[in-house]
């Protein structure tokens, strides 16, 4: 045989076993800037986003590392509609949309209600406005700016997107610049592992919701280590307070509160103590994360309103609640997701899309998220 045809034998050989270890090994080569999710806009009020620039920058590559694409926006526009306009109009990019952050003081859509128990008209400010990208949002007045129902549409009323907000603005007892830049870095520091508890969940369930204490502790899915307390006699402002100041991933509290307050004790009176966003400042909170089952207490247009003080004190990351009167139910549908990695902003989204409440339900329609939605528990 030739040289040239044994060379050739060779040559053919090395190839057919290269390609055999190829096709063993590239399904597990997957290159280092792969993205696996689509995109994410940050908008940053215009009037601090000088101020704030190295801190967006880093959380920019934060959420890059996560996978995502980052279109970072410069907002001016007070106009909620504008900003809804916008958000829809990323959505049909080819890239997608993901969600939003909302970085500042960023307008709000506000919607109105009739609270038939104190026979008052009410309002609130309602960020499924800006995740539900087809549906219809009626104004019967357009004098007043407020939103009176929520329909269908051209698509149907559960969120596309979802959104969270950063904004300390509407505290009265804290630089704002600096409750910008020490909740970037803590939100760096989790990311990087350097900020850290133990997986653990508190479940603070006051004196009207304890008789139902078996049936949440069901949907609370995402802890196996969790400290529950709901005896009557125990749950008291005091206590709660203290408990503040114990080591935990993430608490979850019922109590009746409105937006400067919680109120504890039965019906709603303060008669066993109250919390008020004072204490939430001075006390050294310890935990991450907070879900509060505490009417209104996420109205971030009132100044000094309890979430965004939770959001601004010490360690905190992230906190879901309502904005309105009602809070979040049947939760396993936001702790089944958590629980699986899926980041704070898609876990309430799909929490949304159960069928059995969702944003047909009045008690739901002001759930609000504050902080930063790309953040997990995994």
């Amino acid at each position: 045989m030739k040289k040239e045809y044994k060379a050739a034998i060779i040559i053919a050989v090395i190839l057919v076993a290269t390609m055999g270890i190829l096709a063993v090994i590239l399904p597990y080569l997957k290159p280092t800037n792969q993205t696996s999710f689509g995109v994410v806009r940050i908008y940053v009020n215009s009037t601090i986003a000088s101020n704030i620039y190295s801190q967006v920058n880093q959380y920019e590559q934060d959420i890059i590392s996560q996978g995502y694409l980052v279109d970072i926006v410069n907002w001016s526009d007070t106009n909620v509609t504008s900003l809804r306009d916008d958000l829809i109009n990323a959505s049909l990019q080819p890239r997608g949309l993901e969600g939003a952050v909302l970085i500042g003081d960023l307008p709000s859509a506000i919607m109105r209600y009739y609270d038939s128990s104190w026979a008052l008209w009410r309002t609130y400010p309602i960020d499924l406005y800006l995740t539900d990208l087809d549906g219809e949002w009626v104004d019967l007045d357009p004098s007043d700016g407020l939103f009176d129902s929520h329909n269908n549409g051209t698509g149907d009323k559960f969120p596309e997107i979802w959104v969270g907000r950063i904004c300390p603005e509407s505290l009265n007892n804290t630089n704002h610049l600096n409750a910008y830049y020490n909740y970037f870095s803590r939100n760096h520091a989790y990311r990087t592992g350097q900020l850290s508890r133990p997986h653990s969940q508190l479940v603070y369930i006051d004196d009207d919701w304890s008789a139902w204490t078996s049936e949440w502790l069901g949907d609370m899915t995402a802890y196996s280590n969790i400290t529950c307390i709901s005896t009557n006699s125990i749950t008291t402002a005091a206590d709660y307070k203290n408990r503040l100041t114990h080591i935990y991933e993430f608490i979850h509290v019922f109590v009746h509160s409105w937006p400067y307050e919680h109120l504890f004790g039965s019906g709603g009176y303060g008669t066993e103590g109250k919390v008020n966003y004072t204490d939430i400042l001075n006390i050294n909170t310890k935990a991450l994360f907070y879900n509060l089952y505490a009417c209104s207490a996420c109205n971030f247009e009132y100044t000094a309103n309890m979430g965004t003080q939770y959001l601004f004190s010490n360690n905190t990351l992230a906190v879901i609640g309502s904005s309105k009167i009602g809070g979040m139910t049947m939760n396993s549908y936001f702790y089944n997701p958590l629980s699986q990695g899926k980041i704070f902003g898609e876990s309430m989204r799909l929490w949304y899309w159960n069928p059995l409440h969702g944003p047909s339900d009045n008690e739901s329609m002001g759930m609000t998220l504050l902080g930063d939605p790309l953040l997990t528990i995994i």
